[in-house]
């Protein structure tokens, strides 16, 4: 399994970042590698932050490489974090987890990334470039996030 997790400090109360990052339908506006989400049998997916139990499912593009990923949220406490984990067809696994912690102004956001691609020669890819790629493409996502609430 790979693991990748990151952090960022952002200007605003832990409620607000919550809020907004615990909305797939939002995710496009600051992870570029989201093209969009929807949940199941919906055309488009609620505006409303998703807790634990909803269903949905996503397109992204990362590494150069599309993916289809079915979710569930299987935790949320606003303000404190968000788990989801997301499945695809070819076997490969996706655990999200966000954590917020309040800090002097604003919050202190944690971003944990756990995959396992099944195919060998994905996860072959992974070890050797992948990875780096998807590390970079995480970063930029955080700086996005925090762009969105700095502005």
């Amino acid at each position: 399994m790979a693991r990748l997790s990151q952090s960022i400090e952002i200007p605003a109360a832990p409620m607000a970042v919550y809020d907004y990052v615990s909305r797939p339908a939002r995710w496009r506006e600051w992870q570029l590698a989201s093209l969009g989400a929807h949940e199941l049998g919906v055309q488009e997916l609620s505006k409303d932050s998703l807790v634990a139990g909803r269903r949905f499912e996503g397109e992204v593009r990362s590494s150069g490489r599309s993916y289809h990923l079915t979710w569930l949220v299987e935790e949320s406490r606003p303000g404190q974090y968000w788990r989801a984990s997301a499945y695809m067809a070819d076997g490969s696994t996706v655990k999200l987890f966000y954590e917020f912690r309040a800090v002097a102004g604003g919050t202190h956001f944690t971003r944990t990334l756990d995959y396992v691609f099944e195919p060998v020669l994905l996860r072959w890819m992974d070890r050797f470039f992948l990875r780096k790629k998807v590390e970079r493409e995480s970063l930029l996502a955080l700086e996005n996030l925090r762009n969105h609430f700095a502005s």
